[in-house]
């Protein structure tokens, strides 16, 4: 088969990245795959390898963009892709538009979050439910994604299903050049909490400036380490300048190097207000370490709570505070939390798995469709 995998941005963040990982697994199932993004990331472009590579215009401009539904048209007639696969909100949109003016081809969506949380207001819900009747099947991250999904739009329940994400467990066996204590100047008996995402409101890094700022006095050898960019770095940034908080929270900025960083983590927190089904958590998994996040969204399919790490509920600073350090303080506990952690991954959420099941479902499309 020959699918698309439509993207915002051919950018590393959760919903591309999901989509570059599972095309990497069916170009191995020995499907052919055209990898494209709606606009052109300029830096740290997200490619797969083996796969035709593509952006179909610069940036964003405005709501709605007639000439990019025309290149959405061109690529399809072009391609002649056998299934078409939407990863983000805006993929839809102008795929579905464009599905006026190609031949009938299955369309698929992935779902990856909470999605009546994003929309703000009953137009919008109207719409999107009348976008998503030109839509043949809707896969989601986890149940709880999917139940909000046909809940807010009243979407038939077979036309979807559940398919977990596929994490590819990376062995880092040893480090190239500096390790990250090195290179943010650390003593050896300093811990290192991580958070990896995007510098957004719902990421909700005001939360752990909070903590941090009390662990700076309480136990100052933990320390937070923050990977990724966006809108609201900047204010992080000054933020923690204010508190005085330089030698205690830590940020990298945007990294590609993310299983190494994260093997040299002792836990990874997730303090976000809302999520679908965090893919972070299960990195970390895969390098065998422990989370304690906001128990939102789907978080509870990805985390077993006093198993792989730690949910607090209301957002309860004293409590999520606790359960860091309970984990950061105790080795055998962290371990065991660690271990369990990868055994989750590598039972549910295994990337050829998830890959196949995909295959099974385009299959099942395009046989419908013929």
């Amino acid at each position: 088969m020959k699918i698309l995998q439509l993207v915002t941005k051919r950018q590393y963040r959760g919903a591309e990245v999901f989509a570059a990982n599972l095309s990497s697994e069916l170009l191995k199932l020995g499907h052919e795959i055209v990898f494209a993004g709606l606009y052109e990331n300029e830096k740290n472009v997200l490619e797969v390898e083996g796969a035709e590579n593509l952006d179909l215009s610069l940036m964003k401009k405005g709501a709605f963009s007639l000439p990019l539904v025309q290149k959405v048209v061109r690529l399809v007639k072009k391609s002649k892709p056998d299934v078409i696969q939407c990863n983000g909100s805006d993929t839809l949109k102008y795929m579905v538009a464009a599905s006026f003016f190609t031949p009938k081809i299955p369309l698929v969506y992935r779902n990856i979050s909470i999605i009546s949380e994003w929309l703000s207001n009953t137009p919008k819900k109207l719409l999107y439910k009348k976008i998503f009747t030109k839509i043949d099947h809707v896969s989601s991250v986890g149940e709880e994604a999917i139940e909000d999904f046909i809940r807010t739009f009243d979407y038939p329940l077979s036309q979807t299903s559940v398919i977990r994400r596929g994490i590819p467990i990376k062995e880092v066996r040893s480090l190239s050049g500096k390790s990250l204590k090195e290179e943010l100047n650390l003593g050896k008996d300093d811990k290192i909490a991580m958070h990896i995402g995007n510098f957004s409101p719902e990421k909700n890094h005001l939360f752990l400036l909070d903590i941090f700022s009390e662990l700076k006095t309480e136990q100052p050898e933990v320390k937070l380490v923050c990977v990724g960019n966006g809108v609201l770095f900047e204010k992080i940034k000054n933020d923690i300048q204010e508190r005085g908080l330089e030698n205690t929270v830590y940020l990298l900025g945007f990294r590609k190097d993310i299983p190494e960083l994260l093997s040299e983590a002792e836990c990874f927190v997730l303090a976000s207000k809302v999520e679908g089904v965090p893919g972070v958590i299960l990195e970390a998994a895969a390098q065998k370490v422990p989370s304690v996040a906001t128990n939102v969204g789907g978080v509870f399919e990805v985390l077993k709570d006093g198993e792989s790490g730690f949910m607090i509920d209301n957002f309860d600073k004293n409590q999520f505070k606790g359960k860091l350090l309970d984990i950061m303080n105790d080795l055998v506990l962290r371990e065991e939390m660690g271990n369990e952690a990868y055994n989750l991954v590598q039972e549910s959420f295994n990337p050829v798995k998830n890959a196949l099941q995909f295959e099974s479902l385009y299959k099942h499309l395009v046989l419908n469709n013929a």
